[in-house]
């Protein structure tokens, strides 16, 4: 970590698995430099899952995200949004003034945040929170970034995420992967959110960075 620690960390999800998937491992490098990591997530509902035709339910979720946040070591909530993959019916200044008080409250130094993607309710997140973290507010972070999820190979040209930053996740991978599995409704046997794909997704990472493995980050903004 560079000389520019952060001190509160405010981490926003879409769903429960995309801080895990994103940056679990610099979460739990975060941790260990003894930083303060709280984790957001957006909307949360029954799921039913069109490749298997099973439905979990949002209390299970919530369960296997309270495990996961025991696992990474930090504090997290789960807002009252329940319209699953319906974010885009959903007043987008709704979305504001949750993520709103969820700042006011923790007061973050930096925010990692996710982009725009193919999933409606990634991008109904992305301009919620870009909206929330405008500088004119009372409480706004000085530093934002993106994080990336394995699912983004299939975004179209104009959500393309530029790796600004290269994390080194070396020594937190085994640990990153421990926690993703506790997803158990989530995490596929095989393709892009399989364990060994996102395995192998920071290992590409790493190779690009002279290290194990890796995560990525797109600069937002950075206010000194």
């Amino acid at each position: 970590m560079n000389s520019y620690m952060p001190k509160r960390v405010l981490v926003i999800a879409p769903h429960c698995d995309d801080e895990a998937y994103g940056m679990g491992g610099t979460i739990l490098k975060l941790r260990s430099a003894g930083v303060e990591v709280f984790c957001a997530v957006v909307v949360c509902g029954d799921l039913r899952f069109e490749h298997t035709g099973t439905v979990i339910t949002r209390e299970e979720r919530i369960s296997e995200f309270a495990a996961v946040m025991r696992r990474l070591g930090c504090e997290g909530t789960v807002l009252g949004f329940k319209q699953e993959t319906r974010m885009d019916q959903v007043p987008i200044g709704d979305v504001v003034t949750a993520v709103e008080k969820v700042q006011d409250e923790f007061r973050a130094d930096t925010w990692y945040m996710i982009g725009p993607s193919f999933h409606q309710d990634h991008r109904v997140v992305f301009e919620a929170a870009q909206a929330a973290a405008r500088p004119t507010r009372k409480s706004y972070p000085g530093k934002i970034y993106r994080y990336e999820l394995p699912t983004y190979s299939g975004n179209a040209r104009e959500w393309n995420f530029t790796a600004h930053i290269y994390e080194d996740i070396s020594g937190h991978l085994e640990d990153k992967l421990a926690a993703c599995g506790l997803y158990k409704s989530q995490i596929r046997p095989t393709g892009m959110l399989s364990l060994d794909a996102i395995r192998r997704f920071a290992q590409t990472r790493g190779f690009e960075s002279q290290c194990e493995a890796a995560e990525c980050f797109e600069v937002v903004r950075i206010i000194r």
